[in-house]
């Protein structure tokens, strides 16, 4: 696998947390209920950090191994 097909992936997947995340607390503003705001706190706050978290941690990831591969390939030549 190629790291861009990687970074694909990792993109994907984070966006479709954030979604889900924005589609909860969407879901909770037209629920008149306490329970709702914690819902939304909890819930889709913590579907939101996770998607920005791994879409941080996924440049941080595919930079290192850019990095890593291209400091071998130079040892090579």
């Amino acid at each position: 696998m190629e790291a861009g097909d990687s970074m694909s992936r990792r993109l994907r997947i984070s966006g479709i947390l954030v979604m889900a995340g924005l589609v909860v607390e969407a879901l909770c503003l037209m629920w008149s209920r306490p329970i709702a705001f914690v819902v939304l706190a909890c819930v889709g706050g913590t579907l939101i950090g996770l998607g920005v978290l791994f879409f941080l941690y996924s440049l941080v990831s595919v930079a290192h191994h850019h990095t890593e591969t291209s400091g071998l390939t130079h040892d090579k030549k």
